[in-house]
């Protein structure tokens, strides 16, 4: 299986069969191997309705994996002499202020490590965006009236709301806007050549965002709206592909070091990068915070990843520094979780001879709920535990995240009838029956 041939013709069958099987829309994968691009293909349609082929330069919404690039450029800035670490927020925006005092203590450092205390967001303002120039600084100081949850410094907490303010930061800094900045110091330096934070220069070759529905049969359907607004640029508007997301993984596994010889970080900026800040409690694969970065294991070698998921979008970036290895996959959908492609992809990329991608039991069996019914859910259950078990995974989590994602789309008896069927297959489950009664007590 080391063969380079004989993993892209592996993963393109193995990819074609997932993507033909699950109900996602598309997908696109970049793989790095031995520190160079190997891989970079998409996999079914940007958009339903047009039916338009997913390709190596389709680009997706990236979601918070925009924020490695914020912290690639806030140590930019530092190595220049421009920032430091441990300063405080108000030495760079004399305007920033919250309702809680304790404002002043927050450090460049804590908001790049989620240890600011600063609390995270709830309305991104998707449905009425701002495109301006002054997008961002008006969020940051419309912040004012906040509190913190925890005083600098004391523990992990992740905030999209931190990389709001790096951002405002890295724009006054540096003179010019903050997508002006990722344009000219990381995405042109990286040749990341269709990339871009400005969804405006994105939109010929953009993909559709596509959210959980049941009009047409269980699958996805396009959003009403998009997930972009220039006051989150920093935490979630990267618009990148497949080769792009490999060149930008490569600077990183080449410790800053681009694949045409430029340099986007010393080597040295590393040892603050990736160094173990603080404890997330998220598992063995993500269980420490570096500078943006969650910093893990994966079958005894060190991982570096990070993940992004927005209105009808998920994407996720796995670096195994250690062995020159990088897995960059996006999807535009927001409901199929990425996890089982991600793993089962490095997987063959180490040298596994996997014969398919696990596939979702709860996605499955939600199908044949919303379309056939309840027992007849229960009866294809049935089946595959008797025939087909190593085909799927099966998160009892997954069916109320389903449920619960079709409830607030407005389909409400469909997330009611699914989680009827999953207290049937876990009648022991408190978890499940919680799910349901407060579905049914919202009906």
């Amino acid at each position: 299986m080391n063969d380079i041939k004989n993993i892209v013709e592996h993963l393109d069958r193995i990819l074609n069969e997932f993507v033909q099987l699950e109900p996602m829309p598309g997908l696109a994968i970049g793989i790095v191997k031995d520190y160079q691009m190997i891989y970079a293909k998409g996999f079914g349609v940007k958009d339903i309705t047009t039916k338009e082929p997913v390709d190596k330069n389709t680009l997706f919404h990236h979601a918070s994996i925009s924020k490695t690039l914020v912290a690639t450029g806030i140590l930019q800035l530092v190595e220049r002499g421009m920032i430091d670490l441990d300063s405080s927020i108000t030495n760079y925006l004399p305007y920033f202020s919250m309702a809680d005092e304790r404002y002043r203590l927050i450090t460049i450092r804590q908001l790049l490590n989620h240890t600011s205390g600063m609390p995270d967001e709830d309305d991104y303002e998707w449905d009425r965006p701002q495109y301006d120039d002054q997008s961002l600084e008006r969020y940051v100081k419309s912040i004012n009236n906040r509190e913190l949850l925890t005083d600098p410094g004391k523990q992990f907490s992740y905030s999209n709301i931190g990389y709001e303010i790096l951002g405002d930061i890295i724009a006054k800094v540096s003179g010019v806007s903050f997508e002006q900045y990722m344009n000219d110091h990381i995405i042109e330096s990286t040749r990341m050549q269709g990339s871009t934070y400005l969804k405006h220069e994105a939109d010929i070759h953009l993909a559709t965002p596509h959210i959980l529905g049941v009009q047409n049969g269980y699958g996805g359907v396009i959003s009403d709206v998009f997930p972009y607004n220039r006051a989150h640029s920093p935490s979630s508007t990267l618009y990148a592909n497949a080769e792009d997301m490999c060149r930008y993984a490569i600077a990183h596994l080449n410790r800053g070091s681009a694949s045409d010889g430029q340099t986007i970080l010393r080597t040295q900026s590393y040892d603050e990068l990736w160094k173990q800040h603080a404890s997330t409690g998220y598992g063995a694969e993500q269980a420490n915070i570096g500078l943006s970065w969650f910093l893990g294991e994966y079958k005894g070698s060190r991982m570096v990843s990070h993940s992004g998921m927005d209105t009808g979008f998920q994407s996720n970036l796995i670096l195994l520094p250690d062995k020159g290895i990088a897995v960059s996959v996006m999807t535009n959908s927001d409901y199929v979780w990425l996890y089982s492609i991600c793993m089962s992809v490095i997987d063959i990329v180490l040298g596994t001879d996997l014969q398919h991608i696990k596939r979702s039991m709860a996605h499955h069996l939600s199908k044949f709920s919303t379309t056939s019914g309840i027992e007849s859910a229960l009866e294809e259950y049935n089946r595959i535990k008797n025939d087909e078990l190593d085909h799927y995974y099966l998160w009892e989590s997954e069916f109320i995240f389903i449920a619960n994602t079709l409830a607030e789309n407005g389909y409400s008896t469909e997330a009611i009838a699914i989680m009827k069927l999953s207290v049937q297959m876990f009648p022991e489950s408190s978890d499940l029956h919680k799910c349901l009664n407060e579905l049914l007590v919202k009906k």
